[in-house]
């Protein structure tokens, strides 16, 4: 079982609060939907729970399995896609991923970047240059490169915004996956169907 929880979070940018006090728990094998307006700090709570933004006040821990994963290496636990996250504009979807995951020193890496170019469904393009992709296709490029080192948990902000109805059918599918391979999955959306989709549903307004 894998647990991501957070103990008093807090966050603030200069005099504005975004939340406070959060005491949240995400459980691997559900999936849960982060709400709130534009601004209200979704996108902000999700690199705070990746380990990439440090919180103001309050810690998040992450249990992989029963075994406590360092701060330092939360990182690397957690498949994040997000529309502010690049890619090598130069390079192939399977160069950005060989990259990655040769950085990562993945011993599985041909078959692994095989098993994510076939789940995003752009095996066909996947070595034609990425600079050449319309915005839904980079989205699956992101994708791909979360879902590469088989993470534990999966958090997805605004993970259907440039897709397409294909696109879309393809990001369920990866939740649906995730969730059934019991991952923790966050989803963080302004739209209420993709929220309805899930089990849970947190939203940040209410910690103001």
């Amino acid at each position: 079982m894998h647990i991501l929880a957070t103990e008093r979070v807090g966050h603030r940018f200069g005099q504005r609060i975004l939340f406070r006090r959060m005491h949240l728990e995400f459980r691997g094998g559900q999936t849960t939907a982060i709400t709130g307006a534009n601004g209200s700090g979704k996108s902000t709570l999700v690199r705070i729970l990746a380990g990439i933004l440090c919180p103001t006040r309050g810690d998040v821990k992450l249990q992989v399995n029963g075994g406590l994963i360092e701060d330092q290496l939360r990182p690397l636990s957690c498949g994040l896609v997000a529309p502010y996250l690049s890619v090598y504009d130069g390079f192939t979807p399977r160069e950005n991923l060989n990259f990655l995951a040769r950085a990562r020193r993945m011993t599985d890496r041909e078959t692994r970047i095989d098993s994510v170019l076939n789940q995003v469904q752009i095996v066909s393009r996947a070595d034609d240059p990425v600079d050449t992709f319309s915005s839904g296709m980079l989205q699956r490029v992101r994708i791909a490169c979360a879902l590469l080192s088989d993470p534990p948990v999966l958090l997805l902000d605004e993970p259907t915004a440039t897709l397409d109805v294909d696109g879309i059918a393809m990001v369920r599918e990866v939740i649906d996956s995730a969730r059934r391979d019991g991952k923790i999955v966050i989803v963080a959306t302004n739209e209420k169907e993709e929220a309805d989709q899930c089990e849970h549903e947190i939203n940040v307004e209410d910690y103001r």
